[in-house]
């Protein structure tokens, strides 16, 4: 069977360049390929009258490929560069970064994207891929971003009183065995919350912490950021979803909620 790889999407931006660089480290630790995936929305080259798109709507269109490539050359050489590297392939493909993405990551462990700054209202409204990817994919969604303290020792998963689903659990515990870290389980206050024995028993190298928070939830979770390597999160309440990962001090994991 093949193995199931990380995909990453590049756009040649800063913000792609850390999703990358997370991506790689994330692959090796992990012990699967990777996918470098740039998309190329053609439609945004195809408007306006019919004589200027027949004029310049090839020459654009080539150029907006040429660029793609060698920026994915220059990537792809960059991760082979490196004294560790995963087994990497890179691929231009056409359509909106949401469907690229999905569909190159249908068979993937996780979907890495960049995080680009702009406030909740934005998002909001004009859409954040990693809340649009979470809504049509069944992958989980990485939103890298550089940490902004340090140590990040721990794996950070929220679960809330009701039964967490099995693939944030899944999620959270392979990677913190992955990554060879302790995973610390945020719980909401209000509720017991979903047992840990049967996970434990499948990942018995893995350090769990159990926290009850009894504050706000996207509180405790900022707060945990701070010392952490990754929030752990289900896709529910897009706007919580787009402040959380705005102001968390690390990258954050979006598991679609079933």
């Amino acid at each position: 069977m093949k193995e199931a790889p990380v995909v990453v999407g590049a756009d040649l931006s800063a913000p792609s360049s850390v999703a990358l660089e997370w991506a790689v480290e994330d692959a090796i630790r992990r012990e699967r390929p990777l996918r470098i995936v740039h998309a190329i929305d053609l439609a945004k080259y195809l408007t306006g009258p019919p004589a200027a798109k027949a004029f310049a709507a090839p020459v654009i269109v080539e150029s907006a490929y040429e660029v793609a490539v060698e920026g994915l050359a220059d990537a792809l050489a960059w991760v082979r560069g490196r004294r560790r590297h995963p087994a990497a392939t890179a691929h231009v493909v056409s359509g909106t970064p949401v469907a690229v993405l999905r569909d190159e990551g249908r068979d993937a462990v996780e979907i890495v994207v960049g995080h680009r700054r702009r406030n909740e209202v934005a998002d909001l409204l004009f859409g954040s891929v990693a809340l649009a990817l979470a809504a049509e994919t069944k992958t989980p969604v990485v939103v890298a971003k550089r940490a902004t303290a340090c140590p990040h020792d721990d794996v950070v998963v929220f679960l809330e009183p009701r039964p967490a689903p099995d693939a944030l659990l899944s999620y959270a515990f392979r990677t913190a065995s992955a990554h060879g870290v302790r995973l610390r389980v945020l719980r909401d206050g209000s509720a017991a919350g979903s047992p840990l024995d049967g996970w434990r028993r499948l990942h018995p190298g893995v350090r769990v912490h159990e926290q009850h928070c009894d504050e706000d939830a996207r509180s405790a979770l900022l707060s945990a950021s701070v010392a952490a390597r990754l929030l752990v999160v289900e896709s529910r309440r897009p706007w919580r979803l787009a402040r959380l990962i705005r102001r968390s001090a690390c990258p954050v994991a979006v598991v679609p909620a079933p």
